[in-house]
């Protein structure tokens, strides 16, 4: 069966929108979502829907944290000490990698860009970021963090890669169609 006479996907069909699968960025006999897809330089991510899908993902993220935390004075019935505090970034750094770079190399977008309306653009052959796509958006973004978001100032002349993350990705967010 050809793309063009595969049939339309059922309203019912729970995984109709699932972006998963081979070649074509999802499952058999569904075509991959229309952001995932090559897109236009005008449906590029907006700094604003950038910036509310960071602070979704980095709130995620810092409730993991608190999370471990409360947990950890839980069972030990001690408050963490200062020189605790090191094993908490490092777990929140890993927790942060696993919290972006997974899901992105599978749905191409993470729990804040959903939220934002926003997803990583489907590159030269329509598909989902790989794994090494995905580190770099990540190492990208801690890197803009990092410099409190003075790195924007230097990238934002380019408007299909703006930011450091899109530039080691190689892949710029755009606009999810409705988003």
């Amino acid at each position: 069966m050809s793309p063009t006479e595969r049939p339309a996907a059922s309203s019912r069909d729970p995984l109709a929108d699932f972006p998963l699968g081979a070649e074509s960025g999802g499952a058999p006999g569904h075509p991959a979502p229309a952001a995932l897809r090559e897109a236009p330089a005008e449906s590029v991510a907006t700094l604003s829907g950038r910036a509310l899908a960071f602070a979704a993902d980095l709130a995620g993220t810092s409730l993991a944290v608190t999370l471990a935390l409360v947990a950890a004075v839980a069972v030990t019935g001690r408050a963490p000490r200062l020189s605790g505090l090191p094993w908490a970034a490092a777990f929140g750094l890993a927790f942060s990698f696993a919290f972006v770079v997974l899901p992105l190399s599978l749905f191409g977008r993470t729990v804040g860009m959903s939220l934002a309306g926003i997803a990583a653009s489907g590159g030269p052959a329509g598909r989902a970021l790989t794994p090494s796509e995905a580190a770099r958006r990540w190492a990208g973004t801690a890197a803009t963090a990092l410099s409190l978001g003075l790195a924007l100032l230097f990238t934002s002349r380019d408007p299909l890669h703006p930011t450091p993350a899109d530039r080691f990705s190689r892949r710029a967010l755009v606009q999810e169609a409705g988003g």
